[in-house]
């Protein structure tokens, strides 16, 4: 039997009356119905899930970002930004600690001293070891952040920076204090090795960061030189032998005596305490002193000459530098802040650096602004060597 549903005389079709019972399609409508309901919840719950491990994320990753700059940043401040104002003041601080250390273990020496204000060399060494030590271990945390590729892996990147010479002296400055502690008890057992800070100083003193860049680059024209001295210093002693060897056995009995001698004379600094006394003994010994003075001077021009190369060197890396950012025409404030930091890090003065900066701003300008009236085709203009060639234009 088929069930029709009744119409009004308009054509709707007629509610159902109240309390009457649903048909079947009419009930799973209406489960129908209640299930988009249901999944919309969960998509609550997965949404405020997903919400809460964004979160997580964004927290980890800003401290992980943190994190980065912070090393980033200590690593700029500790070795290149030398003209900043807190890496000024950061290498200022601790060269004076370094100083004011050396100082002390100078008047430490002195007993009396020491144990009158012994409770202030203890505090001072406390302090000083404790900011010394903490350089040392930021020292090594930021190297990853280094230029140098050797030094980019975290783990034997660090271990490589620790093996520098410098990363070596900054850790003898702390290590011996911290083995007289822990295994002595006592801060000062070992105060002789705290003189070792005194070669911190090379980091941080423009003078000996020079000193050291002539050394590495004279070190095989020294080392020619001085292995010579060597050797006239062992032909000295043996001659010296031959000829004062029976007069004066106490001094001239053997060669390895005799080194003393000819070690004192060679560099011309002749203490006078063994002299030759026989007129043989007396014209060698002139002889090996007027060639003392030509090898006692050999070092020191090998020396006043890679200082004014050194220079010159570091003076033409600064103005290649200025020509690049100048090449148009002009410095913004990052680039001067740049070159400041560059003149600071090569050991160039301000005012030579702004002599430079100056003199090619100069070159600069002229040859932006001279340009052919016609064709508006730059003109070059060669001053190097104190003429003017002027480049036609393409007209």
């Amino acid at each position: 039997m088929t069930h029709q549903n009744s119409t009004t005389p308009g054509g709707e079709k007629e509610k159902p009356a109240m309390g009457s019972r649903p048909a079947s399609g009419e009930k799973g409508a209406g489960r129908a119905k209640e299930k988009p309901v249901k999944a919309s919840a969960q998509e609550k719950a997965g949404v405020s899930r997903r919400s809460a491990k964004d979160s997580d994320r964004e927290s980890t990753r800003s401290f992980s970002n943190a994190w980065f700059y912070w090393r980033k940043r200590l690593f700029q401040i500790l070795e290149k930004e030398k003209a900043n104002r807190m890496a000024r003041l950061i290498r200022v601080s601790l060269m004076g600690l370094i100083l004011v250390n050396v100082v002390a273990v100078i008047l430490e020496s002195d007993p009396k001293i020491f144990s009158r204000y012994r409770h202030f060399f203890t505090t001072l060494e406390v302090f000083s070891l404790a900011v010394f030590t903490v350089e040392y271990i930021v020292r090594v945390w930021v190297s990853v952040e280094s230029p140098d590729k050797r030094f980019r892996s975290p783990f034997k990147g660090r271990l490589r920076y620790m093996l520098t010479p410098m990363a070596i002296v900054d850790l003898l400055a702390v290590a011996p204090v911290w083995f007289g502690m822990l295994v002595y008890r006592d801060l000062m057992i070992l105060r002789g090795f705290r003189l070792i800070r005194v070669f911190k100083l090379t980091r941080y003193s423009r003078s000996m960061d020079l000193m050291v860049s002539v050394l590495k680059q004279e070190k095989g024209t020294l080392a020619s030189a001085f292995f010579i001295l060597g050797m006239l210093i062992v032909m000295a002693a043996a001659g010296i032998h031959m000829v004062e060897g029976d007069e004066q056995p106490e001094a001239f009995g053997t060669v390895l005596r005799a080194i003393w001698w000819a070690a004192v004379t060679l560099t011309t600094v002749g203490y006078g305490d063994v002299v030759p006394v026989t007129p043989p003994g007396k014209a060698f010994g002139t002889f090996i002193v007027l060639i003392g003075v030509a090898m006692a001077a050999l070092p020191a021009a090998i020396l006043a000459s890679g200082f004014s190369y050194e220079i010159n060197r570091r003076r033409e890396v600064f103005r290649a530098r200025v020509m690049a950012m100048m090449a148009d025409g002009q410095l913004d404030k990052k680039e001067r802040k740049k070159l400041r930091n560059l003149a600071e890090e090569l050991g160039i003065p301000p005012s030579d650096a702004n002599l430079i900066i100056k003199e090619i701003s100069h070159e600069v300008r002229v040859f932006v602004q001279t340009e052919c009236p016609h064709c508006h085709f730059p003109l070059q203009i060669d001053n190097s060597t104190g003429h003017l060639k002027v480049a036609k234009g393409k007209h």
